[in-house]
């Protein structure tokens, strides 16, 4: 595994590391949680009257689980913070790809937790509306589901949210090289592209291979990334 240079006198390197793995961790035990529960995220395709029912049918552990999900994008915001010293140069070559990449990080993470904590706050009111519901009500719940799902699911927490991930992605990538950590960069680069051909998938089914390879990378580029920083020697 390559290593990056980290300052001695910094912990914050190291501790970015951590959250990054634990990031990535935590994303996988969700993934599967859900993947096992509740069908995600084939589920999403399904419409809101089968949905809705399955989403209350998880209890508040399920809320939780949701709810949980939704903050763990948030984790990338300190653990992108923290690899910014790591990252920096003395010549200045990486200056401009970590200011990038901490820039985007920030503004995906914002994104992806608005996208994911719609599940745990208005579409779990729409499931708990719907149990009393009649079926001109429903018409309402229906089309409400819909929307949240189009502007906050896969317009701003999938599209925006991913496009600027996979962009903070490169940005540290190219960081990474010219701190000579070449092969982590190059997994980082690869993920980035395979994330922005598979972000197209709502539009297209014929990216989707691309979306099932970077659900695989992501959460690798952050581990291997997060022990690039815990294993950083002091120059």
């Amino acid at each position: 595994m390559d290593t990056i240079k980290a300052s001695p006198e910094s912990i914050a390197p190291r501790l970015a590391g951590a959250t990054y793995v634990a990031a990535s961790v935590g994303f996988l035990i969700v993934f599967s949680w859900l993947a096992s529960r509740f069908g995600y995220p084939d589920v999403l395709d399904l419409p809101a009257a089968e949905v809705l029912p399955r989403l209350l049918s998880l209890g508040g552990a399920g809320r939780a689980v949701w709810a949980m999900y939704a903050l763990l994008p948030l984790m990338l915001i300190p653990a992108a913070a923290g690899a910014v010293g790591a990252l920096k140069r003395a010549d200045g070559r990486s200056d401009t790809a970590v200011r990038i990449g901490l820039q985007l990080q920030v503004f995906a993470a914002l994104c992806m937790t608005l996208g994911l904590a719609r599940w745990s706050t208005a579409q779990w009111s729409l499931a708990t509306s719907w149990q009393l519901a009649d079926a001109a009500q429903r018409v309402g719940l229906a089309a409400m589901f819909d929307v949240l799902n189009v502007f906050l699911g896969n317009g701003i927490g999938e599209f925006v949210g991913e496009l600027t991930l996979y962009g903070s992605f490169l940005a540290f990538a190219i960081a990474l090289h010219h701190n000579g950590a070449k092969k982590v960069a190059a997994l980082g680069a690869v993920t980035a592209l395979a994330g922005w051909i598979g972000m197209f998938r709502n539009i297209t089914p014929t990216v989707q291979l691309a979306a099932d390879v970077t659900n695989v990378l992501l959460p690798l580029f952050l581990i291997a990334f997060g022990i690039s920083l815990l294993r950083g020697k002091a120059s």
